[in-house]
């Protein structure tokens, strides 16, 4: 009797599988596909990834190499690996900047702000092209614009604040500003020479400008 009992309750639990089956085998299928349509699509992203950033430190390297050997055609490689984006193609963009500096500040400079500018960059990197533009645009006597870049940049917590502050004092002061060069110059000094702040030669910097405008 008991075995019958077994066979009876088996048969209800297959019934019940089929049931199952008939009505969320679909799903269940579709939703096992998707996962290993999504495994395969991340796979294939990776090694993607991969081969593309491969693919661009070659030509970085490549453009780079050319670049010293024929200006105008390593200028034009560089510009190809800027283009595709990425880390490389963010190099690429120093690269050019760096390049432009002897012959051309102002187009060194330009390039350094479309960096500093841009959205789509790491912060570190916008903010470390601020300081460069900045730099440059004061070589090309553009002290407002050089303010302009970099005074965003010189606010406590920022990793370049010291730098933008430097920048900030040369362009008030190429502009005419005496107090307000005079002012950040105590601010930087202050700042640079302070415990823990590990810039000597930029506190005495700082402080060799402040004993000019005192003159």
């Amino acid at each position: 009797m008991t075995d019958i009992f077994n066979e009876i309750d088996e048969e209800l639990r297959a019934d019940q599988a089929r049931a199952f089956w008939r009505k969320y085998g679909n799903y269940v299928i579709g939703a096992a596909l998707l996962a290993v349509l999504a495994a395969a699509l991340w796979w294939g992203w990776q090694r993607y990834d991969d081969y593309r950033r491969q693919k661009a430190s070659v030509e970085f390297l490549e453009a780079v190499q050319l670049q010293q050997k024929d200006e105008k055609a390593g200028a034009a490689a560089l510009d190809r690996v800027a283009a595709q984006g990425g880390g490389y193609g963010l190099l690429a963009r120093f690269q050019l900047a760096n390049n432009a500096l002897a012959s051309d500040p102002a187009r060194a400079a330009d390039l350094l702000a479309a960096i500093a500018g841009d959205q789509s960059v790491d912060p570190a990197a916008r903010q470390l092209a601020a300081v460069q533009a900045g730099l440059m645009k004061l070589q090309a006597n553009k002290p407002a614009d050089a303010l302009a870049l970099v005074q965003p940049l010189a606010v406590e917590g920022n990793a370049y604040r010291l730098s933008a502050l430097e920048v900030s004092g040369l362009a008030q002061l190429a502009a005419g500003d005496k107090d307000k060069a005079r002012d950040t110059f105590t601010q930087l000094q202050q700042l640079a020479s302070a415990p823990g702040a590990d810039s000597p030669a930029m506190a005495m910097r700082a402080q060799q400008m402040l004993d000019r405008l005192q003159k």
